[in-house]
């Protein structure tokens, strides 16, 4: 990570300093140092990395958990993690095309796991329901 994540410098025609912004659940938190009132620029950033160090351990954010049953704004299927997908076979001259639903979570960091359900195999319906099915269990076993 970055010494500085998180602080900006502000430079006015006056005066400058050092601005801390943390987004956590929804809310800003933020705090100004000046370099006349920490004495100096190098001590208003020490002072300014001593708080954003400080804040960053009090403020919590979303655990993994959370963050994978929030659901976006792109969503079309109506359950987080779960989505339709079509794909063109060009193997063949009739270009078949296959449609089934796909769950996804991530167990730990670093690792995707996903199943896909076939619509011509299952039907719509139940290839649906069984994709809800494993991104449930696959939430319900993910590290908090």
């Amino acid at each position: 990570m970055s010494a500085n994540r998180n602080i900006t410098r502000i430079e006015h025609v006056s005066t400058g300093g050092y601005m801390i912004r943390i987004m956590r659940k929804g809310k800003m938190h933020q705090k100004y140092y000046s370099d006349t009132e920490c004495g100096g620029k190098r001590k208003a950033l020490t002072a300014a990395r001593t708080e954003r160090d400080k804040m960053e351990s009090k403020l919590k954010g979303f655990t993994a958990k959370q963050i994978a049953k929030k659901e976006r704004a792109n969503n079309t299927s109506g359950v987080v993690g779960v989505r339709y997908v079509e794909e063109t076979d060009l193997r063949w001259e009739s270009q078949p095309v296959y449609g089934y639903w796909v769950a996804q979570w991530s167990p730990s960091k670093g690792v995707r796991k996903t199943a896909r359900f076939s619509v011509e195999k299952y039907g719509d319906d139940e290839a649906f329901r069984l994709a809800v099915k494993a991104r449930n269990k696959g939430v319900n076993s993910m590290e908090s």
